[in-house]
């Protein structure tokens, strides 16, 4: 089988398979392959004498793959330790990033190019994304709230209802089907706590909900309450702004308001 990566043209080559939106990537994935090159042609002893087929560069899963075949262990340790690094840049500008999840299609990108996606992708994206903006808990979820509870609508920015909807699903989970007996709880309120995070108020609990209530209260310090990028977050003193970089240079924006 022949190499997809040209090694008398490797960046050409390696931006063909990556495509020019990823060459954030691309130029990164490239250098690794003109250092194996090298390796090769310096220290034969070491790194074998035959250049390594390389059968397939692509992205799958917010994850840059790499396979190959007729490899020297040396180098394909290398690539492998050269590429998980890689994976922690943006797969367009190469800033430093990690992976997000856009209508379940996983992706690493920075904040900057997150919202260019978005922007790219979905007309008025910034009114649509995420698209359920209108989530009512007691319609959606109506074993979460009290009976007579026609509707609850969360205070929070619509960068973490998605965080919202997995926390709520799986919190249904539980009722449901964890337990012998009900498990009853019911939610009261969803809203932005002043040190940024989402608070879920219970009028019922029952503590197997610990540690999913743990973890959004974790992943929503983490996620940008208005574009619902993960992980570049911009602090203030009050600790209660938790905007990405590209949505907190775009404006003041108050989620208390919202």
């Amino acid at each position: 089988m022949k190499s997809v990566v040209d090694w008398n043209d490797i960046h050409s080559s390696v931006l063909r398979e990556l495509g020019e939106h990823r060459k954030g990537w691309a130029d990164q994935l490239a250098l690794v392959l003109e250092d194996v090159k090298r390796s090769v042609e310096r220290h034969p002893d070491v790194f074998g004498s035959e250049l390594p087929v390389v059968q397939q560069v692509k992205q799958k899963m917010g994850g840059l793959r790499v396979y190959t075949r007729e490899c020297n262990q040396n180098i394909l340790d290398e690539v492998d330790t050269r590429v998980e690094e890689i994976e922690k840049s943006c797969e367009k500008c190469g800033n430093a990033a990690q992976v997000q999840s856009i209508q379940g299609y996983l992706t690493t990108l920075c904040c900057w190019c997150y919202n260019d996606y978005l922007e790219e992708r979905f007309e008025g994206a910034e009114a649509m994304w995420p698209t359920d903006l209108e989530l009512d808990i007691a319609d959606r979820f109506p074993d979460l709230v009290s009976a007579d509870t026609a509707s609850l609508k969360p205070a929070i920015g619509p960068g973490w209802l998605v965080l919202l909807g997995q926390f709520l699903q799986a919190t249904e989970h539980v009722v449901r089907k964890a337990f012998e007996e009900p498990v009853v709880v019911q939610i009261t309120d969803v809203k932005m706590t002043r040190n940024g995070s989402i608070n879920i108020v219970f009028s019922r609990y029952d503590h197997c909900l610990d540690r999913l209530l743990r973890r959004i209260e974790l992943d929503s310090k983490r996620t940008c309450a208005k574009c619902g990028h993960t992980g570049d977050i911009v602090r203030k003193k009050d600790k209660a702004s938790v905007l990405c970089a590209h949505c907190e240079r775009r404006g003041e924006w108050d989620p208390f308001n919202e």
